[in-house]
């Protein structure tokens, strides 16, 4: 009777667990009287910041009748104060209801508050208990963060949850990096690192708008912004921070035709060396991929000297892309985005102690060597493509 008793006890605080851990929502608010956040725009004012939130319309968004127009679905508000956490806070007088930031998607830094010490933006997502250290964070450029918050998309769903989507899908093919509020915060808080966020940009499309990832912005160690890169450094910087794991490479065959590869598989190892005072740092890269595609090619053989010009063409490209993206880092306005100083820390602690205080200086005269191991899966179905003999 009491082995009975005691797993009925047992049950029911399980019941108990589980009821409690159920919901997010915060004990004796309803659901209808908060204002559950889906993307966050910052922007600047003369002597604050000002923001725009995108909310989830507690009305419509889970009603069966809704007519399923994003009007319906969200609500934009915005709200301005001295910091970003009181501007936040003084949505409550333009909604009623209390802020919510954990269902929080994306944050958009408008390009004015970009020049702002990216600190004091961020401060705010760091310290309060209901933000989630996941959000995506990207860069409104030649915009505000109003603007892409209020954005007129075709579209019937969410906006926030559309960047979102292009954050997190683009970075998956190394064309931009994933930045989350941890990430950035982590990068800030090291001394010789720069950081860089993806840059999304508004497109017309007639009467409407789309968005658009436009390279990324990068901010210098001291958290202010510094400069813009494009696209194609943009998806260099994958290949230097050993993240380049999936996505497409064109290639130029030594026939003078083009190639398109997707890369399936990659893998990547530093090896730091000291030679005269000059750090060197030696890339092994290996990648497994699939041949896509060739312009201008009705058919091709399939000999090992063919794949083995693919090889070597793969590798060429790969190689040309990190070390022009290096190059634009290493320059005028350039950050250590690619974390070569922690890379140093992590590996020759005494070396890095003696050099982090010139790591600006020391950081421009890094020479970058790249080795590449290169496996091309596949060419396509021999059926159709190999040349007959």
């Amino acid at each position: 009777m009491k082995k009975y008793l005691k797993v009925c006890a047992l049950l029911s605080l399980s019941v108990a667990c589980l009821l409690s851990f159920s919901s997010c929502e915060k004990p004796g608010t309803e659901l209808s009287e908060l204002m559950i956040m889906q993307g966050i725009g910052i922007d600047t004012t003369n002597d604050g910041f000002k923001v725009t939130v995108e909310l989830l319309n507690n009305e419509q968004s889970g009603s069966p009748g809704g007519n399923g127009n994003s009007e319906n679905k969200t609500k934009i508000y915005t709200a301005e104060g001295k910091t970003v956490g009181e501007a936040l806070r003084k949505l409550i007088t333009k909604s009623g209801n209390e802020p919510m930031f954990a269902h929080n998607r994306v944050i958009v830094i408008g390009e004015e508050a970009a020049n702002r010490n990216l600190s004091d933006i961020l401060d705010f997502f760091e310290r309060n208990y209901d933000s989630r250290a996941s959000q995506l964070l990207c860069v409104a450029k030649n915009t505000t963060g109003e603007k892409v918050i209020r954005a007129k998309l075709l579209t019937d769903t969410i906006k926030s949850k559309i960047l979102e989507n292009m954050l997190e899908e683009s970075a998956k093919q190394s064309l931009v990096p994933k930045v989350r509020i941890i990430d950035a915060i982590n990068y800030i808080k090291d001394e010789a690192s720069g950081l860089c966020i993806p840059a999304v940009k508004i497109q017309k499309n007639g009467e409407n708008e789309n968005f658009d990832l436009d390279g990324c912005a990068i901010f210098g160690t001291d958290s202010t912004f510094s400069m813009y890169i494009d696209s194609q450094a943009a998806e260099g910087i994958a290949i230097l921070n050993d993240k380049f794991e999936e996505g497409v490479i064109s290639a130029d065959l030594p026939n003078g035709q083009k190639a398109s590869f997707y890369i399936n598989k990659g893998k990547s190892k530093y090896k730091i060396i000291q030679e005269n005072g000059v750090l060197h740092y030696n890339l092994t890269v290996k990648l497994s991929c699939d041949l896509e595609g060739v312009q201008g090619a009705e058919y091709f053989n399939t000999d090992t000297g063919v794949i083995e010009a693919f090889q070597t063409a793969v590798g060429e490209a790969l190689c040309k892309k990190a070390e022009n993206t290096l190059i634009v880092l290493q320059g005028k306005h350039g950050a250590d985005v690619v974390r070569y100083g922690k890379r140093l820390r992590l590996k020759e602690n005494d070396l890095y102690k003696n050099m982090i205080n010139d790591w600006d200086k020391i950081f421009p005269e890094i020479k970058l060597t790249i080795t590449t191991d290169v496996t091309i899966r596949r060419i396509g179905e021999e059926t159709f493509h190999s040349k007959k003999t």
